[in-house]
């Protein structure tokens, strides 16, 4: 088949023809994760037989600046007993795409009454994680965590 003027596309045909599938990749990616709320199940998570505190109202190694404001995030540990009793477990997408990411937060580690142990970080938008002492992560959320020092929950 010879090539002629009719076979070709035009370069601004071709770049219309782009921007619209980006347009509609973006929007069908936005829409994705838009007004969804992390599928939320039980943690299964021990009792809790000790907490301690390591950094309390600090700033997260991944902010790229200082939080003066996270000072003054600080969870005692009632706080983190709770939190670790009522927290829902969330999958890592969830936990990375869905739930707000806070600049604070505090961690530090916990016993369970079973023995097993773990390190835990809780933000002040009320996500968290939990990495256990075998190397398994739990993401975990509390929106019903009512702590002085959570940030109010949006309604």
């Amino acid at each position: 088949m010879a090539i002629n003027a009719r076979n070709v596309c035009r370069p601004e045909c071709i770049l219309a023809c782009a921007a619209l599938v980006l347009a509609l990749t973006a929007g069908a990616a936005a829409a994705d994760d838009a007004g969804l709320e992390p599928q939320l199940r039980d943690a299964h998570l021990p009792p809790v037989a000790a907490v301690a505190i390591r950094r309390s109202g600090a700033t997260s190694p991944a902010s790229s600046e200082p939080a003066a404001q996270c000072r003054r995030f600080r969870l005692g540990t009632r706080d983190i007993r709770a939190y670790l009793g009522k927290a829902a477990e969330v999958t890592e997408h969830d936990y990375l795409h869905l739930l707000d990411w806070s600049p604070c937060e505090t961690s530090g580690t916990v016993t369970f009454k079973n023995g097993m142990t773990g390190t835990w970080t809780i933000q002040q938008y009320r996500a968290g994680s939990l990495r256990l002492g075998d190397g398994r992560i739990v993401y975990l959320y509390c929106p019903r965590c009512r702590a002085k020092a959570f940030a109010a929950p949006d309604h």
